[in-house]
């Protein structure tokens, strides 16, 4: 499936982007403090910030979860692009929409209902690994 695993690897491009988002968010560099404190929003809300887009980084690399990981992204960036415009970032709001653009894609990332992820295991049976399927290894 060629198609799938473009569209896997877009989300897992996204969640990377979204784990990089979070943790600077969490750092808080002084240009971003500064943006958060000009927009009345302060420390808190760029932690909480923060925080939710690391969880949706991590929704976005699970596949059983990556539907509710491209909602909470798109819930960010939609707040972020509307927090942009309305203090009148244009050119700092096209990165965020683009973003939110990338996650349309990533829908046909999201495995069917029906369809389930399975993990490969290795169990120690006597001695011997023996992956899940039966098989030594």
């Amino acid at each position: 499936m060629q198609v799938s695993s473009t569209f896997s690897v877009l989300a897992g491009t996204l969640a990377v982007v979204f784990w990089v988002i979070g943790f600077i968010h969490l750092l808080g560099p002084r240009f971003l403090r500064d943006a958060f404190e000009k927009w009345n929003y302060g420390t808190l809300v760029r932690l909480v910030t923060g925080t939710l887009e690391i969880v949706a980084a991590l929704m976005l690399a699970h596949p059983n979860l990556r539907g509710w990981g491209i909602a909470l992204a798109a819930l960010i960036m939609f707040g972020a692009v509307i927090t942009l415009l309305n203090h009148e970032q244009y050119l700092c709001a096209v990165p965020s929409i683009a973003l939110m653009a990338a996650l349309v894609p990533a829908i046909l990332a999201i495995p069917p209902a029906d369809h389930q992820v399975h993990y490969a295991t290795i169990q120690t049976v006597s001695g011997q690994q023996v992956a899940q399927n039966g098989h030594s290894l």
